[in-house]
């Protein structure tokens, strides 16, 4: 069942690439220019835009990840997220990531693709929220892979 949240939601192309591919970015609540939030300082367009409670970026891209045999790596057309911000007093009892969470399976379903990774998990307690939506962690845990 789908998350719903209470708060203003909008998608658009977040003003950077990755290897030459777009990033498009979701964010939640008003918006505001990026170097206005608190969390996760934008390292790579200040001119642009996030949502004051928080947002997540994404790109299609083809990554290695571990093969569906567990042995080695293929590379797959996935959806990768690549980032996602919480403001501080908006984190742990609103369902903001796993409304993320979901929103990437879905745009990964829209867009025709099967596999959502997880770029955005150095942080340890982030590590264990994933897990609970179904990511299986590789490289050390620092990655994320689910199959849909």
């Amino acid at each position: 069942m789908a998350i719903e949240l209470d708060v203003e939601k909008t998608e658009f192309e977040a003003g950077y690439s990755v290897h030459g591919l777009p990033v498009y970015r979701i964010a939640l609540g008003e918006l505001i220019p990026t170097n206005t939030r608190k969390t996760i300082t934008d390292w790579s367009n200040p001119d642009s835009q996030t949502g004051s409670v928080g947002f997540m970026d994404v790109v299609r891209q083809n990554r290695a990840i571990p093969a569906e045999n567990g042995i080695g790596y293929e590379i797959k057309d996935v959806l990768a997220i690549l980032v996602v911000g919480i403001e501080p007093e908006f984190r742990g009892r609103f369902g903001y990531i796993r409304y993320f969470a979901e929103r990437a399976e879905t745009l990964a379903r829209e867009l025709g693709l099967d596999t959502v990774i997880a770029d955005c998990i150095g942080n340890i307690k982030l590590r264990k929220v994933i897990g609970r939506f179904g990511y299986e962690t590789y490289y050390e845990g620092e990655l994320g892979v689910r199959r849909l």
